[in-house]
């Protein structure tokens, strides 16, 4: 038997490698999760291809010198995805079209996974033996499931993407070595170093159109950037805007705003955003401010920037001040109090995922619990100087009815303000009792003042608004992220993302038709006939697989908010599953009738998920390394009741064109137009399906 160490640094650098591609992809299209799907598809859908023609290659080396083609594609893919927003003469900012996004991802990735894929066929050629390919897939998973660990708990935050293409790359080189015992093969080595070196170089030189990256760190949660232009400096995370500083006038908006409207506030949290806004609340006699973000290094690169200002410096030294390091929803949910008089939501519009989470009613239930009586919730949504367009209209106002079905009371500003206000008990917003509740307070500041109440709650601009707003039905929850996804129609409304604005525009009877039809085509073709339907019931599990990861990656983030740190972690605990999964069915007698069980086990998975699984971060884990077993299970019996080890590379290509189908479908259309419980309903339908096509030919091979 050959060594297992190959097999296993293939599974190890494939990972490490698709969690860099995705963490470097997300950071350049602004951290939309849609191109969590569009890079699983890409990634799958050439892995696939490789896997395909690798099965047609016969050359006695092959395997070894993949080692070394990986090795050398790995830097280069790196640079190419950095390089994107440099090539599009794009603003620090400025989102990505549609169109762009995905033809960056898919130019950028093909050449690196298409040799990942070229690699197992030849991998399995090179294992020899009774089910090799279910051999080398549960190995592989096991060296996946290592660099998962590694990235969790020792690369995240301590190496950036070239340092660990450069890592990666050196370790293909040295198995290489030990396959051909060929000490040669070494000097190739050389061309990653020079890669790095390079690469280094002239990225160090190459700026954001024209401005240059002040600073740049790698956080647990992701990329950060920091650009300056003269003395304001925008901090960018995963190439999203977070917030500028310093920003004096938004600042005092959002401070003396919300604090005018509450008649005494003590006791303050602030979620998100920049330290600049503490010295505005301190300016009133608070007992308590407290701060949250989760990233550390945000909060460490935010404290250089105020070391600029002796006020805002000594803002942060102030007694009253708290500032803590973790995830606000989770800080919220463990309270268990009623500790604060007004919670600050000082955070970006809900245009991503992980930030619309902090818009839905799920959040606001938490809040309220937390809120002391007469306590408030102030947030922001897009502001609008003119008519309200019908995308943005939908998304503030799904947020605007999530607010008023856990709140008695939400208040709105005019349109041109975009703040909204929640309680349980009245908010007074007449002009004159606003005014003269500020000059009362005799509050400084430089841009704020009286005279504002009467344009921000102008009593007909009010009206207005709310009835625009409360024209709207829909509510934003976890698992159904209105605003999140009506954002995305206004982006590609404005981008010209004609493609991706019909495709969010599909209502859910039209998925369930195509569906029938092409469910209703592969029982004409496949009924009882075996290959046909084993191939088909990969395909079901590599679609159902990346669905439910991909459910479960996106429910966890939208609960527990920190994905870009646990992605690693995740990804281990599945591919530790496919491994266990694999190792229990190597040698089965009856491989059918176990394959008909595991589609009736990923029916019963789908359903019972958000009632069981849903409920605790540890269940998540559990649920991950189930879907991970049961996949990896799934794929080795099929490929023993093939009988035959040539089949295992078609296997693997069809396991990977299900998995790009799933990936595509649930990001794209099925998760944020339907929700998570309808793409967990799909799944359960399509291997319903496939679970009734596998008796078919279970109970005739018995007969």
């Amino acid at each position: 038997m050959n060594s297992l160490i190959p097999f296993i640094c293939m599974g190890l650098t494939s990972l490490l490698l698709q969690i860099t591609a995705l963490r470097l992809l997300l950071s350049t299209f602004s951290g939309n999760e849609l191109d969590i799907g569009i890079t699983f598809s890409f990634w799958l859908i050439y892995v696939s291809l490789g896997s395909y023609i690798g099965q047609r290659i016969r050359f006695k080396y092959a395997f070894i010198y993949s080692f070394i083609v990986i090795a050398i594609l790995s830097l280069p893919t790196a640079f190419a995805i950095k390089s994107i927003r440099t090539i599009l003469y794009l603003e620090p900012g400025e989102s990505v079209s549609f169109h762009f996004t995905v033809l960056s991802t898919a130019i950028t990735l093909l050449p690196l996974c298409f040799m990942i894929g070229l690699q197992f066929p030849l991998s399995v050629s090179f294992s020899g033996g009774n089910n090799a390919a279910g051999r080398v897939y549960g190995l592989e998973a096991f060296g996946a499931f290592t660099g998962g660990i590694l990235f969790t708990f020792f690369i995240s935050s301590r190496m950036n993407a070239f340092e660990l293409c450069l890592v990666l790359s050196l370790i293909n080189i040295v198995v290489a070595v030990y396959l051909s015992k060929k000490k040669l093969i070494s000097i190739t080595m050389i061309l990653p170093l020079i890669f790095y070196i390079g690469f280094h170089k002239t990225f160090s030189s190459l700026s954001w159109n024209g401005m240059e990256i002040s600073q740049s760190a790698e956080s647990r949660y992701g990329e950060i950037e920091v650009i300056k232009i003269r003395e304001q400096s925008s901090i960018y995370t995963n190439g999203h805007l977070m917030f500028t500083y310093p920003n004096p006038q938004r600042d005092e908006m959002n401070a003396h705003l919300p604090m005018t409207l509450h008649p005494s506030p003590s006791n303050i949290l602030v979620i998100g955003g920049s330290l600049g806004i503490l010295k505005e609340f301190l300016k009133y006699p608070v007992d308590s401010l407290d701060f949250i973000e989760l990233d550390s290094k945000i909060v460490e690169i935010s404290m250089q920037l105020l070391n600029s200002s002796r006020e805002d410096a000594n803002a942060i030294k102030d007694q009253r001040v708290r500032i803590i390091i973790e995830d606000g929803r989770r800080f919220i949910k463990k309270l268990n109090r009623h500790a604060y008089d007004l919670i600050i939501l000082n955070l970006p519009q809900p245009s991503t995922a992980s930030i619309n989470r902090f818009y839905t009613t799920d959040f606001f239930m938490e809040t309220k619990d937390v809120l002391k009586r007469y306590g408030m919730i102030y947030l922001s949504i897009p502001q609008s100087t003119g008519y309200i367009g019908k995308r943005m209209k939908i998304a503030n106002g799904s947020i605007y009815n999530s607010l008023k079905s856990v709140f008695r009371y939400v208040e709105v500003t005019t349109q041109e303000y975009g703040g909204l206000f929640a309680s349980d008990s009245v908010i007074s917003t007449e002009p004159e009792i606003l005014e003269k509740r500020f000059i009362q307070r005799a509050i400084h500041t430089k841009h704020f003042n009286q005279y504002i109440f009467s344009d921000v709650f102008s009593p007909f601009n009010l009206e207005y608004v709310k009835k625009r707003l409360g024209e709207i039905k829909l509510i934003n929850t976890d698992f159904r992220p209105s605003a999140y996804v009506y954002n995305l129609m206004l982006w590609a409304e404005i981008h010209g993302g004609g493609i991706l604005y019909n495709l969010l525009s599909i209502r859910f009877w039209n998925i369930l038709i195509i569906f029938a039809v092409y469910l209703t085509c592969i029982a004409l073709i496949s009924y009882r006939k075996k290959k046909r339907v084993i191939f088909f019931s990969i395909f079901t599990t590599g679609f159902s697989g990346m669905s439910f990861v991909l459910t479960i990656i996106l429910t966890y983030q939208a609960i527990y908010g920190y994905i870009y740190e646990m992605i690693g972690i995740l990804s281990a605990t599945f591919m530790i599953g496919l491994w266990i999964g694999t190792l229990i069915t190597r040698n089965l007698r009856e491989p059918l009738r176990i394959l008909f069980y595991m589609e009736l086990t990923t029916i019963l998975l789908s359903v019972s998920s958000p009632l069981l699984f849903f409920k605790s971060e540890f269940l998540f884990y559990i649920l991950v390394f189930l879907i991970g077993a049961i996949t990896g299970g799934q794929f080795s019996t099929a490929n023993l009741s093939m009988g035959s080890s040539k089949a295992g590379g078609k296997l693997y290509a069809m396991d990977l064109i299900g998995s790009f189908t799933g990936s595509l479908l649930s990001t794209l259309l099925i998760i944020p137009l339907f929700g998570i419980s309808s793409a967990l309903m799909l799944i359960a339908f399509i291997k319903a399906f496939s679970a009734f096509l596998i008796r078919s030919i279970y109970t005739e091979s018995f007969n």
